[in-house]
């Protein structure tokens, strides 16, 4: 039931130039081709060198693609599982699929054997594409699931040379002779916009992922979204860096770039990211909030390893760039000292961070604090934060003009010839419901699709968000993650861990706390490259993780951060104690998911000797830890956790 108190919102309509007009994501290819063959479809960078292709170009590669998955097997209704980093590619294999009917599914490249053999598995999958010997290494370790493959393409052949399993062929081998492809202009021409194109797992936070089916209509309407939330028009640069096993990709780098159109850019590896983006330049960008905290990270420790005068230069820009935000300063300061500011410190932060020329950059996924955000506008990078989910799609988002960190944005605008503009309200319990173009239901799985299902007084999100005084929505946490202590004192834990994530020391925290203890704890897991040149300016020895995380010194800042963020919460939600873990936090250790989600009940399970001792009286508490390394090798760890408690000011 909605309540009367609050008000109804409704996302704006909006005229963009371009819509789907019931188009699918092969036929919008299509068109593109037709329409604009010479401009610029996609760059990617190999051998250090940037390649182009136009659309003409592009499409015809799809088809050609498209026609040696046919001929090696693959028919409409079944699946293909691509497991690679981001390159042009598995991006062309995934559109050839669909382009036949088929339906591709996403793994993250970096997912564990048993991950993928999940989804090989549940999703059904007859075809695999794996980027090179690792992920090829993986889908054939893969038990039953990698049995019931047909086919296992490549795209790298590097050391897969000796390899002899028959159903191993090489991407580019398979469409050398391919002449013909009229059948695939016809199926493509064929395919209705309702057809699923894509599964997309969940994280999976609170058990095994599910597959969230999504068609052409509700990809599309997703990148419509963008479009009119940002502003988004034609020309652009994308850089395609998120995994497309993320739902958020699909839109971002597969559709979007399509239907505005922009440029979609590949970097030449993960590991060259940072100078690529310089090099790019883009206009339009996604990261996770881990990644954009990661980024502020760099920028810290830089200022780490700068002279003093640096330094100061540094925090007086940084303050300008808060004061222009905010529209705090005289005449002379608009005038004189803030530009004087950005050519002196901002600008040099922007080229540092390869967005000089960025007009939206988004962070999703999770919550990002509102001192990150507030510091990344402060440099001058318009960055919003993009509310959503597998099953619902793009929900709002920041425009670019828009300073509130603390709000989820705004409501965004539905492709007209898709579905009507969505609608949002706040429930009796505090959780955010929705009337909007939805999913198409989870792959085998009728229960939970019901439980999602629309009803009578819209979907249900399962976040508890809440208004300010302006009218706009402001997100506390999951409504199932919301906590109550022994007190009856209620906190939301997310709201915590993103602020305190916000410290350039702190790399992850988890916070506990429920109606069997009277107050909230933390474990935190340090920054090891800030921590480490911290301990180092400071004459501090330390030789191991463990090490560096207990030292007095670098307790001491974390302490100081606790305190930050415990001025801003509410009395009976303010952190107690808390205790630096010994180890990073490991998503191959089922510790976080693929997107650096915090798996909770795996966490609380591992480390509950810890979450105990912050409870008691004890200065310090012994704790052995099975490790898993990279390549599956396990070792235990021995260490002695420090609990750290905090005084009430």
């Amino acid at each position: 039931m909605i309540t009367a108190a609050v008000k109804q919102l409704s996302a704006p309509k909006v005229a963009l130039p371009r819509s789907s007009r019931g188009r699918t994501l092969p036929k919008l290819l299509r068109d593109n081709a037709r329409d604009m063959p010479s401009a610029v479809a996609i760059r990617s960078k190999r051998n250090g060198i940037w390649r182009s292709t136009d659309w003409a170009s592009l499409y015809a590669q799809v088809c050609k693609t498209a026609a040696a998955l046919e001929r090696l097997g693959l028919k409409s209704g079944q699946v293909i599982c691509l497991i690679s980093e981001n390159r042009p590619e598995a991006w062309i294999t995934q559109m050839a699929a669909v382009s036949l009917g088929a339906i591709a599914t996403n793994v993250y490249p970096d997912a564990a054997r048993e991950e993928l053999a999940f989804v090989l598995q549940h999703s059904g999958a007859c075809f695999a594409l794996g980027e090179d010997q690792e992920q090829i290494d993986k889908i054939l370790e893969s038990g039953a699931a990698a049995e019931a493959l047909e086919r296992i393409v490549y795209i790298d052949r590097r050391g897969l040379w000796d390899y002899d399993d028959p159903r191993l062929i090489e991407l580019s081998h398979a469409c050398n002779d391919i002449t013909d492809t009229t059948f695939v202009t016809e199926r493509i021409s064929a395919a209705a916009s309702g057809d699923v194109a894509v599964y997309c797992y969940t994280s999976g936070t609170t058990g095994k992922p599910k597959a969230a089916m999504l068609n052409h209509d509700f990809i599309l309407d997703n990148a419509y979204r963008l479009m009119g939330g940002l502003d988004i028009r034609a020309g652009g640069n994308y850089l395609s860096y998120i995994s497309p096993a993320w739902a958020a990709e699909q839109f971002m780098g597969v559709a979007l770039p399509m239907l505005a159109p922009l440029v979609l850019n590949f970097a030449e590896k993960p590991e060259t990211v940072q100078a690529d983006l310089r090099e790019i330049g883009p206009n339009f960008l996604m990261f996770t909030p881990r990644q954009w905290e990661m980024q502020a990270s760099e920028v810290e420790a830089r200022m780490l390893d700068a002279p003093a005068w640096r330094q100061r230069l540094y925090r007086w820009g940084l303050a300008r760039g808060h004061d222009r935000v905010n529209g705090k300063g005289s005449v002379l300061a608009r005038a004189i000292v803030w530009p004087l500011a950005d050519q002196l410190v901002l600008k040099g932060v922007r080229d540092l961070l390869g967005l000089t020329r960025a007009e939206a950059v988004l962070s999703g996924g999770s919550g990002l604090s509102a001192e990150l955000f507030a510091r990344f506008r402060a440099f001058g990078v318009p960055l919003g934060n993009l509310y959503g989910s597998s099953e619902l799609g793009l929900i709002s988002t920041h425009r670019p003009d828009d300073p509130d960190a603390e709000t989820m944005g705004s409501l965004m605008p539905s492709d007209p010839t898709i579905s009507e503009p969505m609608q949002a309200w706040i429930d009796e319990d505090r959780q955010l419901r929705l009337n909007v173009l939805a999913f198409s239901g989870y792959l085998d799985n009728p229960e939970a699709s019901i439980e999602m299902g629309q009803r009578e007084n819209g979907f249900e999100t399962g976040d508890a968000v809440r208004l300010n005084e302006d009218g706009a929505l402001m997100f506390l946490d999951r409504v199932k993650d919301l906590r109550r202590l022994a007190t009856g004192e209620t906190y939301p834990p997310q709201f915590l861990e993103n602020h305190l994530r916000s410290a350039a020391m702190v790399r992850d925290a988890i916070v506990f706390g429920d109606e069997t203890r009277d107050r909230v704890v933390a474990l935190i897991n340090i920054d090891m490259a800030i921590a480490g040149r911290f301990a180092e300016r400071s004459g501090l020895a330390f030789g191991t993780f463990a090490e560096l995380s207990q030292l007095p010194p670098v307790r001491a800042e974390i302490a100081r951060a606790v305190g930050e963020v415990n001025a801003i919460a509410d009395p009976g939600a303010r952190i107690a104690a808390f205790a630096n873990l010994p180890k990073e936090l490991d998503a191959d250790e089922e510790e976080l998911t693929r997107s650096r989600k915090l798996r909770r009940s795996a966490i609380a399970a591992k480390y509950a000797k810890l979450i105990d001792g912050l409870y008691g009286t004890a200065q310090s508490v012994p704790i052995t830890i099975d490790v898993t390394y990279q390549g599956g090798r396990q070792s235990r760890l021995d260490a002695v956790v420090s609990m750290n408690r905090i005084e009430e000011a």
